[in-house]
Parts: structure tokens; sequence; C-alpha cells
């Protein structure tokens, strides 16, 4: 399959590099809802296999927008999936799993979480990776994907993989 990278002249994708940035533009949510979700998210972290808040929020947003989402894949795993006509089919990816980390940043959202990892012990947990961002930003794609659907065909999978960290999520 080939693939190109738009430039600012046409190319196979269909556009230019100025008419993505226009849709873009035109069809971007409101971010503050994002912004608001990655706080959220980061202050309340999950380990890996046991990510069901964050995966909660992930599917619950899919479904408010218009995605047909299947739930509990590999865990706590999901997918949304917008059938757009004919056309290809693109799989977006994000990781939702935190860290048994103990977080000092001193962020008026940092977590103060603890959960029981796989061994039995009580152990803080901390988006240190960045997966908070990874499921935000994928919910706030997933979005402004559903709204521009007028200017692209094919069908759009959004994965929120659980357990990255152990790559038990990906089996």
């Amino acid at each position: 399959m080939k693939v190109n990278i738009p430039s600012n002249k046409s190319s196979d994708v269909g556009g230019t590099s100025e008419e993505y940035r226009n849709i873009i533009h035109h069809y971007r949510p409101d971010l503050a809802f994002y912004h608001s979700t990655y706080r959220d998210l980061h202050r309340h972290p999950e380990l890996s296999l046991q990510e069901k808040r964050t995966s909660s929020i992930a599917a619950e947003h899919l479904k408010d927008i218009g995605y047909t989402v299947h739930e509990r894949i590999g865990g706590y795993g999901l997918i949304g999936v917008l059938e757009n006509g004919h056309g290809p089919t693109i799989l977006l990816r994000a990781d939702m799993d935190a860290l048994p980390v103990l977080e000092n940043t001193g962020l008026e959202y940092a977590s103060k979480e603890k959960m029981i990892d796989s061994s039995g012990t009580e152990v803080p947990v901390m988006h240190a990776c960045g997966h908070d961002v990874h499921v935000s930003c994928l919910m706030g794609a997933a979005n402004l994907l559903y709204t521009a659907k007028s200017k692209w065909r094919g069908t759009l999978i959004c994965l929120f993989q659980p357990a990255e960290e152990l790559v038990a999520g990906g089996k």
C-alpha cells in the first residue's frame, strides 16, 4: 500500500496540507473537555489490567459521539468503530495503563492513588509515560473525525489498549 504524506501540493490522499489544516480548524472540538479529561485521568491512574475507570470514560465518550463500541478486549481494552462508507480502514491506538511510581510533581492534579499490584502489594500509581495524554488525545481525535466525516470515507477504529506496560494488553 502506498502512503503519501500530505505536502502543499495535491497527493494520492486527496488533499493539500492547507485543506487538512482547514478541516482541523473547522471541526476541532472544544479542547477544554479533553484538558479536563487529561487532568482527571492523571489524577486517577490505574495499573495494567486494572484500567476499569479509564476504559469506562473512553467507552462512554465514544458512545456519546456515535461510535459502535466493543468492550472487554484483552481485559479492559475497547475499540470504537466508525464506518463511513467505502474506503481504507485506519486504526488509531492509545495505551491506558499507569506505572507503580510515586508522583512527586507537585501538580494540583497529581496522583495520590494506590492500588494492589499483581503480587498483592499496595503501590503508588502514576501516569509517568503519558498514557493519560494518549487517551484524552485519542478521544479528541475520535470526536474531530466523527464531526468531519463528510470530508473522508472509510472505517476508523479507535483502540484503547490496556496493559501496554506489561505487553499483556496486546495479546
